[in-house]
């Protein structure tokens, strides 16, 4: 078998999704300029990262971004199980990111944001315009997530302090 043999396979539509969140991240990193943050001029204010590292973890989280898209296909609609399916998904993604990065944090706003837009685009739709897109991550992201880790932070010690 020759390499120009071979005819391309047509992408699942999770891995189109998967495909648009990792390109949203690279182009993302690559606009240029962006004073005092990563692009292709330079670190900008960050001593951790770089225009590579910043690659290196969008393409860490393909896997992610397309179980979240197959999930949300599986489930089919917005609602609990597929809240903490996402969240699940979510937090593995993050610890594959921190494990390409070497711990440092290049996306993990990213993580949430474009998760839920993935999920969302993912769904069964008539139409797939972005208002609806934003609704749909919005339902989800009101959602909680009942299996996520309650860590302490600066907010909930002085919501805890304050009785707020």
């Amino acid at each position: 078998m020759h390499a120009l043999d071979l005819q391309p396979q047509a992408l699942s539509r999770a891995e189109q999704l998967a495909d648009f969140a990792v390109d949203a991240l690279i182009d993302e990193a690559e606009l240029s300029p962006k004073p005092a943050l990563v692009d292709r001029r330079g670190n900008g204010a960050h001593h951790d990262l770089h225009l590579g590292l910043m690659h290196a973890s969008a393409l860490s989280l393909w896997p992610m971004f397309k179980q979240m898209a197959e999930a949300a296909m599986h489930l089919g609609t917005i609602g609990q199980p597929l809240r903490e399916a996402l969240g699940q998904i979510g937090r593995d993604g993050e610890q594959a990111m921190l494990r390409t990065t070497a711990g440092v944090n290049t996306h993990r706003g990213a993580i949430w944001a474009l998760g839920l837009l993935t999920a969302a685009a993912a769904l069964p739709a008539a139409t797939l315009r972005a208002g609806d897109l934003a609704l749909r991550a919005a339902q989800l992201a009101l959602l909680d997530d009942r299996q996520a880790p309650r860590q302490p932070s600066n907010g909930s010690a002085v919501a805890h302090r304050y009785g707020v």
